[in-house]
């Protein structure tokens, strides 16, 4: 594993209009790339990871595993107005404050930050990609890449996302709420009840007492296990996560859309993976979206996550997230017939003046 600071030193222009001057990205790589940089795969982390992939999907990377580090290099880069390492919503938002606009966030769409992910494999050399992979946004960014870069990625393998739903988007806002009033734990806690299942949370907390002592049925304030358990994870996640990324970030998911036309663009072998107890993007959302491709013609499969886990079971169902992944993988595609990025970036021998390495 070997990590990259790269700094493109040339507009890039947003999807909205607006032009950053600058712009800053951090990847990992786990594997080797091999002499022709052919055995590359693309994967896109989920809303609060990083590019470091070994700490989010620990136990389903390394040599033989379901992302075979011995077979494919796997790299990651995070999120233009992510939190680590690349350049974050914070320093968008004091980038704009030095000009005529008030300090506000630029609105960055997931076609923005694929293409980032572009300009970075473009500085390794990579010019295509053997699979693309991601969950729930990282899912949505997957689809994205399939989209505007159709003649890249052999297959594309999007876990867990679709277009939001009402309810999606409703649990957006209210997290946004909650972010305008400084309260980024409450966003979390919100967020976290959407990623697991009711019947999870029954057999993991019912109706108990919390853990620690507490009463409700004699204190006003004493807390039920699970109220416990939703503080706790809000207090662990204000110090790792930027409150400007978790806003920034949730907007890119609520724009997400896929049109017919976008969907006729797709020329990479397309898998889709739902989770059977996920609520946010239900499994039959999922299925929904695989009749969509497969009707634009588009060469689509649908797999499913058997777990009680919920939306998080990608992450927390190694077992299960690994058997769907290695059947997925072990499938042959068809070579591709066109095999690098001309027609939707420059070169990469135009690009190298643009970038530093630190």
């Amino acid at each position: 594993m070997y990590e990259i600071d790269l700094t493109l030193n040339e507009p890039f222009r947003l999807e909205s209009g607006e032009v950053l001057d600058e712009v800053k990205l951090r990847a990992t790589v786990y594997g080797k790339l091999n002499a022709d940089r052919s055995n590359a795969v693309l994967v896109f982390h989920a809303l609060t990871g990083s590019s470091r992939i070994g700490d989010w999907w620990n136990g389903l990377m390394c040599s033989g595993c379901a992302l075979d580090t011995s077979e494919f290099a796997f790299i990651c880069v995070n999120y233009l107005g992510s939190s680590y390492g690349s350049t974050s919503a914070s320093q968008l938002k004091k980038r704009r404050a030095k000009g005529t606009r008030a300090a506000e966030l630029p609105i960055v769409t997931t076609r923005d930050i694929v293409r980032t992910n572009v300009l970075l494999l473009e500085h390794l050399g990579v010019k295509a990609l053997k699979y693309v992979i991601g969950g729930s946004v990282g899912g949505m960014l997957a689809l994205q890449f399939a989209v505007d870069y159709p003649e890249v990625a052999e297959h594309c393998v999007s876990i867990a996302a679709t277009p939001l739903s009402a309810m999606g988007l409703a649990l957006n806002h209210l997290q946004r709420q909650a972010i305008k009033q400084n309260d980024l734990e409450l966003a979390r806690k919100i967020a976290v009840v959407s990623y697991k299942s009711p019947r999870k949370f029954g057999e993991r907390f019912g109706r108990n007492p919390n853990r620690n002592g507490e009463n409700p049925k004699q204190n006003r304030n004493d807390r039920f296990d699970v109220g416990g358990y939703l503080d706790h994870q809000g207090d662990l996640f204000k110090d790792r996560f930027e409150i400007d990324s978790y806003d920034l970030i949730t907007k890119a998911m609520d724009l997400f859309d896929l049109s017919n036309n976008d969907l006729k663009q797709i020329r990479s072998k397309i898998s889709l993976v739902g989770i059977s107890s996920d609520w946010l993007f239900p499994a039959a959302d999922v299925r929904a979206l695989k009749d969509r491709l497969v009707g634009s013609g588009v060469d689509a499969n649908y797999h499913e996550i058997r777990s009680e886990d919920g939306h998080d079971a990608f992450l927390s169902d190694v077992a299960e997230t690994s058997r769907v992944l290695r059947h997925i993988l072990g499938e042959p595609d068809e070579e591709m017939t066109v095999n690098s990025f001309v027609g939707y970036r420059r070169p990469l021998d135009q690009l190298r003046g643009c970038y530093k390495v630190l």
